[in-house]
């Protein structure tokens, strides 16, 4: 939401929060569904950069096409293992990774 947008709706008497206000997570748990996201949006770039399918990265990390859909469609329910697992599997380097995180 653009600020110019946020301050109406502030100045209009709302309370402006999001998904993670709600779920009252801590701050170590929103690090790590962020970090999550980020390595999910990192094998979705790579896979539309390579013009993947999800079953060519399901064969490649041993899984099935649903696995690899479900975890780019809910990183934030996917472990960080097997998110980077799919990134090396995709020749994402581990410094590329970190920075990710």
């Amino acid at each position: 939401m653009d600020a110019k947008k946020r301050a109406k709706l502030v100045a209009a008497g709302y309370q402006v929060t999001d998904s993670l206000d709600w779920l009252s997570l801590t701050p170590q748990e929103r690090a790590i569904v962020g970090m999550r996201v980020n390595l999910a949006l990192e094998i979705e770039r790579i896979r539309k950069e390579e013009k993947l399918t999800q079953e060519t990265i399901a064969k490649r990390i041993g899984t099935k096409q649903s696995g690899v859909a479900r975890m780019l469609k809910c990183p934030a329910s996917a472990t960080i293992d097997s998110l980077v697992k799919t990134l090396l599997a995709l020749g994402a380097t581990p410094k590329r990774i970190a920075a990710l995180i």
